[in-house]
């Protein structure tokens, strides 16, 4: 199979793979750049309108930041798959492909006529990963979902409580992103599995339980205590320093010592309300507020210098523009620059554990022609 002109990374662990990517939003497309990002040739598939996510905040031609941020190296086409002629272009698709994406409510693709059943008949060895909301089954499968309310449903905004005292939905799409680390994953075991078996395999993902899985540990201190489950290595957590907030982070029980011990509050080291993790736990608002008048007295620079001499692991908090201004991110390869259609050049992350050569996010059906050439042969 000829290999794709919009993925650089053609020697990857997955060259040689075909995946047809009808997925929208972040999640399933975040999957497809995944497998292209490992030498996968993904083929995205929009409807003629695009996929939705190419409509979210500002406009840069066909494409917005969340759609080139997660259909890099892949290539794109356009098909309208309510007309037979272009589900009969995807079936010819389907039938030379590895793996196969799909994000629609459940229900859908089976009325469409792009369900594992029907797609199976096309290619016995197809791989099929359905992502959803709430699963394909039982009492919620049909309620619509995003990231928010995977969010909200499963506890993450519940628990994430900010310094107003409020609970906050984080604004980055996290379950749609991880649910397409954990797609991908599921992919790539599957393929394992397939190169024993040979058969057509049926991958079911969603984001409530990819929202719950990455809560699994408090998931089980709440089953085992309810609501009186104990804050995580109190006082660790966020402080507002005299020039902007610090995090501080204590792991073992000698951290807290140590930390007593760096800013100077020898008063709090004999205290029983704070001796054990469970026990500042109780008491963590008397004693955050102590700690909290102290660090307001430094800068985050000197408490960064002081703490961390101590053995105490703290950092200030960085703005995101903090973070692509800093020239030791880039020298570690965990940044670069790239040219992208309608946006010009951009900074953005490499992928983990890959040398950061992904392709191009393809523009709305930039290489429709050239790919049905190829491999529908029409």
């Amino acid at each position: 199979m000829a290999l794709s002109k919009n993925n650089k990374n053609t020697n990857g662990p997955l060259s040689g793979l075909l995946v047809i990517d009808t997925s929208q939003g972040i999640a399933g497309p975040y999957c497809g750049a995944q497998l292209a990002g490992y030498g996968a040739r993904v083929i995205k598939v929009d409807p003629p309108h695009g996929d939705w996510g190419r409509g979210v905040g500002e406009r840069y031609g066909t494409s917005s930041v969340y759609s080139v941020a997660y259909n890099r190296g892949k290539e794109g086409i356009v098909l309208d798959l309510k007309k037979p002629d272009d589900l009969d272009t995807l079936y010819k698709l389907v039938a030379e492909a590895d793996v196969f994406l799909e994000s629609s409510r459940p229900g859908v693709a089976q009325k469409i006529g792009i369900d594992f059943e029907t797609l199976k008949q096309k290619n016995t060895s197809l791989i099929y990963l359905s992502i959803s909301g709430f699963g394909q089954q039982g009492p919620y499968s049909t309620r619509p979902c995003t990231d928010g309310v995977a969010q909200a449903f499963s506890g993450l905004v519940h628990g994430n409580v900010g310094q107003d005292g409020l609970s906050h939905k984080m604004d980055i799409p996290i379950v749609d992103i991880f649910t397409g680390l954990y797609a991908f994953q599921s992919i790539s075991m599957a393929l394992f599995e397939r190169a024993k078996t040979g058969a057509a395999q049926y991958l079911d993902n969603n984001l409530v339980h990819s929202a719950l899985e990455v809560q699994k540990a408090k998931l089980i201190d709440q089953h085992l205590h309810g609501e009186t489950a104990a804050k995580l290595n109190p006082p660790s957590g966020v402080y507002k320093a005299n020039n902007g907030d610090i995090v501080i982070a204590l792991a073992t029980e000698a951290h807290y010592l140590k930390l007593i011990d760096a800013i100077g509050a020898e008063d709090l080291k004999d205290v029983p309300e704070y001796a054990t993790f469970l026990l500042r736990s109780e008491n963590d608002g008397p004693l955050r507020a102590k700690i909290q008048g102290i660090i307001s007295s430094k800068s985050g620079e000197n408490w960064m210098e002081i703490l961390s001499g101590a053995g105490i692991i703290v950092n200030t908090i960085n703005s995101v523009s903090d973070v692509l201004a800093d020239d030791g991110v880039t020298a570690a390869g965990m940044l670069r620059d790239v040219e992208q259609a309608g946006m010009g050049m951009i900074r953005l992350p490499t992928m983990p554990l890959m040398d950061g050569l992904e392709g191009d996010a393809p523009e709305l059906g930039q290489h429709t022609d050239a790919v049905l050439k190829e491999l529908a042969k029409i």
